[in-house]
């Protein structure tokens, strides 16, 4: 009877230590693949050379994240859209709601299929796909093989890169601000910080990957003027980046000011540093770049 007692209070014990949903939700998350009708075409389609389904399923996920926050915030980042506000758990619906701080309003909501400590299945539907991907698929075509399907499902498991301070983490709100789209119309100098902030986040790119000693530095998660290759640095005609890059801006006038802002930091020639360690040279070419920039506009102060 003694027996039964201690096993009775030891299984109460366990299911009392079960953590809820919405505390298992409260963490980093890599998105690693998909599911929706004919995806075998889309892949296919998105593919590049040589490149097998599986190959072209990691490269469309590489570095995209749902960063959970146990103070409420979020940050996501899926199919190169940039997404920061609250998030909500209804744990009876089973339904995640992200709402959008920005003045896209890129509100989603995904069902949670299933959900434990290292893996989250989620699912949505056609109109959060849209509002994802509209503003970034190269080719317009592509989105006749990804778009009105009757289901969508992501499949995450987790993250455990740790950052210590959200300045050090490359997905925080703190280094992409800059494509966070304004609610209000921006002065010069406002315009002028968005742009520095764009140079920070390049800059702690690079950073962050030497300090970490990482294989590589995936590019495909988010879009910029700036072209940066072993053999230099140089920047893309603003027709060529305009449907994305005018998204980080109150309206196509603003977006246009800050490309041509982000101009100036070409105002001095760069030198490049003579070193193997590539990420090092791409940090310091970012810091020039910065350097000219403030330069520059600080000129025109005078």
């Amino acid at each position: 009877m003694k027996l039964l007692l201690i096993c009775s209070s030891f299984i109460i014990i366990l299911a009392g230590c079960k953590r809820k949903p919405s505390a298992l939700l409260a963490q980093r998350w890599n998105f690693i693949a998909m599911d929706m009708p004919k995806l075998k075409k889309f892949l296919y389609v998105i593919s590049e050379e040589n490149d097998d389904a599986e190959i072209t399923m990691k490269k469309l996920f590489l570095d995209n994240k749902l960063i959970l926050r146990k103070d409420s915030s979020f940050d996501m980042l899926l199919m190169k859209q940039y997404i920061h506000g609250i998030w909500k758990y209804d744990e009876q619906k089973r339904i995640l709601k992200l709402f959008d701080e920005s003045a896209n309003k890129v509100n989603i909501e995904f069902g949670v299929d299933t959900i434990n400590e290292h893996s989250l299945h989620l699912d949505t539907d056609e109109f959060a796909i849209e509002k994802l991907a509209a503003n970034h698929l190269i080719d317009p075509s592509i989105g006749d093989y990804l778009f009105h399907k009757h289901y969508y499902q992501f499949f995450l498991t987790e993250d455990n890169e740790h950052f210590s301070k959200l300045s050090e983490d490359p997905f925080s709100r703190e280094n992409n601000w800059w494509r966070i789209k304004p609610l209000h119309y921006e002065n010069n100098e406002q315009i002028k910080n968005r742009v520095l902030n764009h140079l920070a986040f390049w800059q702690l790119l690079f950073h962050d990957a030497r300090k970490n000693e990482r294989a590589y530095v995936s590019y495909n998660w988010f879009s910029s003027p700036l072209v940066i290759a072993s053999n230099g640095v140089v920047m893309k005609l603003y027709g060529d980046v305009k449907k994305e890059w005018d998204e980080n801006f109150y309206d196509s006038v603003q977006a246009q000011k800050g490309y041509e802002m982000m101009r100036k930091c070409f105002s001095k020639k760069i030198k490049y540093l003579e070193t193997d360690n590539k990420y090092l040279r791409n940090e310091d070419i970012i810091k020039q770049l910065t350097s000219n920039f403030l330069e520059a506009m600080n000129g025109e102060k005078k």
